[in-house]
């Protein structure tokens, strides 16, 4: 009887090995059905507006949920809702600007986000049937043979306990899973180091520092101000689990003219950081003969990156590099091809793009300087020279309008080699398809 017994369990004990790996084996085989997301599609946050949702126009956003299926259930993903502000960006609760329309309350400008990264396989019957609440919505993301599903759930109060972002008001520093960056905490327009968890292990700076500059003539007087000299305060911060959204007062004035009302609303992902300026600069400004501002990225020990603009020739230039490659002067973009993009073939590439506001028609020049010319001093800077030195520079400015001007930076280990720099362009700029199954 004994013997019989131990006989049994050595069958049920096989017989659970053998059911847990046809369990994995199956769901290997649902993974590969789904496809590969593409390495931009991973890290990039997936922007859903308010006039795509009509379903919950006017709901109560705290009602619901974002979920996805894992492990053969539905389980919450990381995700926020955020109002939009009359400025035109995402609201920040306790800053300066208003809310544009009921805060809490979601409408058609308003966003919902999350990380595609976090999105699953299609919920069968049985997953729906199983979780706690009401399905609203199925939002299935689907692009050459790759597919992801995430589910709006009303009256589900689990929360994933995930978050991807955060800034600290005391210390000024930015984090987020994958990078670092340390701004002054009495200026939020003064950066200093940035380590990416990829590049050198994360404990080599990629920045020397950010430059944001604004110049003038009047008559024979030339003056510049750059950020280290704008009087500017954090005024609010949200630090949702998907992005961190911080509100930035500031006054700018230069050869006695105000450019009054301005700030910025500085928006931070796990691998993105959209910093977009706005002002107003004065009808009485035009007294100036000449007035541009200057948005650019100085780098630190990064001679031989590799650096393209996007009607320049695909041929890089080499920074530091006079042997080869394109030269700096053939490097041309516009309003409508903006992106500049370095790489640095050791796991850390970056993509940039000009942002501003619809309407608003500058000229649009690219600022490049590297260690291969003889330099004067470039303040602000902390290491002395430019290793390279990259950015725009904005003239024909408008006088008596509020106008944004702004860099959008997206950080990933291998952009140029892994999803090529064109097709990464390309996925930045057009968001996977959506489509939304109401239930």
């Amino acid at each position: 009887m004994l013997y019989f017994s131990k006989n049994i369990k050595k069958c049920l004990f096989g017989f659970v090995v053998i059911l847990s790996a046809i369990t994995s084996v199956l769901a290997q085989a649902s993974a590969n059905l789904l496809g590969d997301l593409p390495e931009t599609r991973e890290m990039k946050v997936r922007i859903i507006k308010g006039a795509e949702l009509p379903m919950l126009l006017g709901k109560i956003s705290a009602d619901y949920s974002i979920m996805a299926v894992s492990g053969g259930a539905l389980v919450p993903i990381p995700f926020q809702f955020d109002d939009w502000n009359t400025r035109g960006f995402p609201f920040v609760p306790g800053g300066t600007l208003a809310v544009d329309g009921k805060e809490g309350v979601f409408e058609e400008k308003d966003e919902l986000v999350f990380m595609l990264r976090d999105t699953g396989p299609q919920a069968d019957k049985a997953v729906k049937a199983g979780v706690e609440g009401k399905i609203i919505n199925e939002l299935a993301f689907k692009e050459k043979g790759v597919e992801r599903y995430a589910y709006i759930v009303k009256g589900n109060a689990k929360r994933s306990g995930k978050k991807y972002t955060h800034y600290d008001m005391k210390t000024g520093l930015i984090k987020t899973s994958k990078y670092s960056l340390q701004t002054d905490p009495d200026n939020l327009l003064s950066w200093s180091d940035m380590y990416y968890e990829s590049y050198h292990d994360g404990k080599k700076t990629i920045l020397d520092t950010m430059k944001l500059r604004i110049k003038a003539k009047l008559g024979f007087i030339k003056a510049t101000i750059n950020n280290n000299l704008i009087p500017n305060e954090v005024s609010a911060v949200k630090n949702g689990p998907v992005r961190s959204l911080i509100a930035l007062d500031a006054s700018i004035s230069i050869l006695g003219v105000g450019l009054a009302d301005a700030g910025a609303s500085v928006t931070v992902t796990d691998q993105t950081l959209q910093f977009p300026v706005y002002l107003t600069i004065p009808r009485a400004a035009s007294i100036l003969s000449d007035l541009s501002l200057e948005i650019s990225l100085d780098f630190h020990d990064m001679d031989g990156v590799s650096v393209r603009t996007e009607l320049g020739p695909k041929e890089p230039i080499y920074a530091g590099d006079k042997t080869k490659g394109s030269r700096p002067e053939d490097g041309k973009i516009d309003l409508e091809h903006s992106w500049l993009s370095g790489s640095t073939g050791e796991n850390w590439d970056i993509i940039t793009f000009f942002s501003g506001k619809a309407g608003f028609t500058p000229s649009l020049d690219v600022i490049y300087k590297d260690s291969r010319f003889d330099e004067k001093p470039d303040a602000p800077e902390r290491f002395e020279g430019s290793h390279p030195h990259v950015g725009y520079k904005v003239g024909n400015l408008a006088y008596g309008e509020g106008i944004v001007i702004g860099i959008d930076l997206y950080f990933d280990d291998a952009f140029w080699s892994k999803d090529g720099l064109e097709n990464a362009v390309q996925m930045i700029r057009k968001p996977m398809p959506l489509t939304v199954t109401t239930f």
